[in-house]
Order: structure tokens, then sequence, then C-alpha cells
């Protein structure tokens, strides 16, 4: 059995979660005092764009919208919308495989994601993803906070809080 490289399971990591429709941290919306959430999301087809399809591109990249429903820690429910792009990293960023940048409408505004991805295991379509919030409208104008995204086996969950 051969190693996988960096590139190699960042190029996978990339094919994997847009073929099972993983990646997707739409994020349930915050209201009042209310500060943390959890999300469970579904994305479209997404549009794939790079190496994955050419295979002469040294990086993958996609992009793709989709939906959301959460719960905020005191028990309402939420809807959101979102729309997603994503690319692979060179080898040299050890951090992170994909970088992953996500613009959201809830009922109550508007906030943008930016998260860091890891295939856990590609396998089993494991992967986690960890980042920050940023306001741009509506109730979140101006706010900043945190969030979690895990996908394994067809499922994409997360948490988050807004700190501001």
């Amino acid at each position: 059995m051969t190693k996988p490289t960096l590139k190699s399971l960042a190029t996978g990591l990339i094919a994997t979660l847009a073929a099972t429709g993983l990646i997707a941290p739409s994020i349930a919306s915050a209201q009042g005092s209310d500060t943390s959430f959890t999300f469970t999301s579904t994305s479209n087809q997404p549009t794939m764009l790079g190496g994955t399809a050419t295979k002469k591109v040294p990086y993958s990249g996609m992009h793709w919208t989709g939906n959301s429903t959460g719960k905020t820690s005191t028990g309402q429910a939420t809807k959101t919308s979102f729309s997603c792009v994503m690319m692979t990293q060179p080898p040299t960023d050890t951090l992170f495989q994909s970088h992953m940048l996500c613009d959201i409408t809830a009922q109550d505004g508007t906030y943008s994601a930016t998260m860091g991805c890891q295939m856990i295991n590609p396998a089993t379509q494991e992967a986690s993803c960890i980042g920050g919030l940023y306001g741009t409208g509506g109730t979140y104008a101006g706010r900043r906070g945190s969030i979690t995204n895990h996908a394994k086996g067809g499922t994409s969950t997360g948490t988050g809080q807004w700190f501001q």
C-alpha cells in the first residue's frame, strides 16, 4: 500500500466532499442574546473547477449552494441558505488541506464563514472544518464568532458561537 501524498489527500477531500454533499457550513441564526447554535446541512450538486476535472491543474476547487436547518441554545429552530467556494491548498500548506468561504442568509441577517478543512478518513468520507464567522448585515452586522463543521458518511453537522 502506498502512502497518500498531501496533494492526493487534498484533491480527494474536494472530490469526496463534493460527491457526497458533505460540506455545507450554513449556520443556524443566533437571535437576541442567544449566541450558540447547532446545524445540519444539505448541499446542491457542486460545480468542480481545475485539477479534479482536467487533471492538468495542480489544485482543485468547487462552488455550490444549499440549505441548512438548526437550533439555537434556547431551542429556537432556524433555517438558512448558503453559497460556498472551496479550493485545495499547496503541499506546503500543512495546516489545512483546503480552504472554504461561504455567504449565509438567515431570516434575521447575513454573514460569511471562512474555514480550513482536513480529510480525517477518506475511506469513511470523514472530514472536519473549523473557522470564523463575520457578520455582514441585519442582526449580524459587525459581529464575530467561530464555527466547526464535521462530515461523515453523508451527513454534515456543526456548532458555532457568536462572541460579539
